[in-house]
């Protein structure tokens, strides 16, 4: 077996987070739900998350496995916590001793709560549930006080909570966040191989397309507004009027609906529409719609008179968080998903939430899927959140605005760091490689996310049987994919056709399977292992999600007997 790491990038750009930090009983928690209520933010405990990590009470830790291994994690956290953007965070009574601390609270609003050592005393109740003060509570307090003081007065701007309730102090700090970061719509700087363009991601974002035009395409002449015919009549429609309101030549075109619309004939007929209103390289091509409009349209943007520069607005959270940013543009071919295509980036992305409220859930929920695997490749807080979340019977995740920022965060990483999908970028193809050809078998009645839902589980699996990956990852996916509601039913699948469409993939090289599977702090490549060792765990899943029996469903893609595991 070969195998090529591929660390997570660095992440930037995004709204400010909110960090909370001071001694125990100062109200980190309890202000910081608060907070972030009144502030509309997720929050997130960094010692609620000790506690979940290590499966035990912050004092059994303290006794059991030591202050060191709970410090050790601490930091680890808190440079977790640094990959977030947009959240409240409350920190443990410690965390500011960490140099991880300054990273978090570098470009975050940063807000220490303090009180007398006397009030403390009184607030933390029962000493025994605070290790670091059960021996002497009082004069411990004035002693961790004395040793922490100057990193509490570095660590941000005190708030003193004393004689105040928690009511109080949660809009004292939710005003001073206001006060430092009142600007919701957030920009992300993706940079391309040649210059660098914005994704702006917020409630109200559209407003700004215009803006947007101007400032990157100052010499842009006529608009031409395409949409897919899934929301001509609502997202196209809007953004037609909006420029039009805003002074512009607007024309428009249309393209099919789904994967229909990543077929040559599909495209051709736009190559004709581009044709009849004579569009060239003067004009800029607006393309609005979903994940497999914007692939069909930018392909067509991209090989109309040598490249049409173009702009998108997404209308689905796939198209938001993957096919909007990073210039891949493709349409499909003999039976292979994406297999003709090229690289044209857009000069501007509009990602507005609101243009999500037509969605039907199931087609919501359907681009969560890759919201998770963004967060299994760069985020481990974002996965936490994702496991967290209420069940798929009471709708679509809380703060689905946060998760596309964070989201689009990760994507624009990666495509920085790998423009033209040489190396690190090849990461986001995590669970892709078994999910293009469940979706190509069934005809394209599984939806994408339904399929890298199931690809991504399969790809954990496979990393834990060749020993790259975390053993109980595979169990938080599925618990994350099933709250969401990505693991339901599947129809029954033709084994022989998901193993064809497999072998058309284009991410095989020389002949051979490359999968991407999960490993900490990123991804890894792996290839030179017999395929239907690989493909084990895919239909172990695939019998799983049609509630078939692996026996009855096994048929000749199964691995011959006495093959064993792939070579190492």
């Amino acid at each position: 077996m070969r195998e090529l790491r591929l660390p997570a990038p660095a992440l930037r750009g995004g709204q400010a987070n909110l960090v909370l930090a001071g001694f125990s009983a100062t109200g980190k928690t309890s202000a910081g739900v608060l907070a972030a209520e009144l502030l509309g933010m997720p929050f997130v405990d960094l010692d609620q998350l000790a506690e979940r990590r290590l499966g035990s009470s912050l004092p059994e830790v303290f006794l059991t496995l030591g202050e060191k291994r709970f410090r050790e994690l601490e930091a680890e956290l808190l440079g977790e916590a640094a990959r977030l953007s947009g959240t409240v965070i409350a920190t443990g009574g410690g965390a500011v001793l960490h140099r991880e601390f300054a990273t978090l609270a570098g470009g975050a609003v940063a807000v220490v709560l303090t009180a007398p050592p006397e009030e403390i005393e009184e607030r933390l109740g029962d000493p025994a549930t605070r290790p670091l003060v059960a021996s002497a509570p009082g004069p411990r307090i004035r002693e961790l006080l004395a040793e922490r003081a100057l990193a509490y007065s570095a660590a941000g701007t005190a708030v003193d909570t004393t004689g105040k309730s928690i009511q109080e102090v949660a809009g004292l700090v939710a005003d001073r966040y206001r006060a430092q970061a009142n600007d919701k719509a957030q920009r992300v700087t993706v940079s391309g191989p040649h210059a660098e363009y914005p994704v702006l991601v917020g409630e109200g974002t559209l407003d700004r397309l215009d803006g947007l035009l101007r400032s990157q395409l100052p010499k842009a002449g006529r608009v031409v507004v395409v949409s897919d015919q899934a929301v001509t009549d609502s997202a196209g429609a809007l953004v037609g009027e909006t420029l039009r309101t805003a002074g512009r030549e607007v024309l428009t075109a249309a393209v099919g609906r789904g994967e229909a619309s990543k077929q040559i004939a599909a495209v051709t007929e736009l190559w004709d529409r581009f044709q009849a209103l004579a569009v060239d390289r003067g004009d800029v091509i607006v393309a609005v719609g979903g994940g497999a409009g914007l692939d069909a349209i930018g392909f067509a943007a991209a090989t109309w008179a040598r490249g049409i520069p173009w702009v998108t607005v997404p209308t689905t959270i796939l198209a938001m968080v993957d096919a909007s940013i990073g210039g891949k543009v493709a349409i499909d071919r003999g039976g292979a998903k994406n297999s003709v295509g090229a690289f044209h980036q857009p000069q501007a992305v509009v990602c507005d939430p609101s243009l999500l409220l037509t969605l039907p859930a199931s087609l919501a929920r359907d681009g969560l899927a890759e919201v998770v695997k963004s967060a299994v490749l760069a985020s481990p807080l974002l996965l936490d959140a994702l496991v967290q979340a209420r069940p798929a019977g009471e709708g679509l995740p809380p703060h689905l605005g946060w998760l596309i920022e964070q989201t689009v965060r990760i994507k624009a990483a990666y495509v920085a760091a790998d423009p033209e999908d040489l190396g690190l970028r090849q990461s986001l193809n995590l669970g892709h490689t078994y999910a293009h050809g469940l979706e190509a078998a069934s005809d394209y009645l599984v939806p994408h996310g339904r399929a890298v839902a199931i690809g991504l589980v399969a790809a954990a699996r496979l990393g834990v049987s060749l020993g790259l990956t975390e053993e109980d990852l595979p169990a938080q996916l599925r618990g994350a994919l099933d709250r969401i509601g990505l693991l339901e039913t599947l129809p029954s699948m033709d084994r022989a056709r998901v193993r064809a469409a497999l072998l058309l993939d284009k991410k095989w090289r020389r002949g051979e399977p490359a999968f991407v599977v999960p490993v900490r702090g990123g991804a890894a490549l792996v290839s030179g292992i017999d395929l239907d060792f690989a493909l084990e765990p895919f239909w172990e899943l695939l019998a799983e999600a049609s509630r078939e029996d692996p026996e009855l469903t096994a048929g000749p893609a199964q691995a011959p007997a006495g093959s064993g595991p792939a070579p190492r």
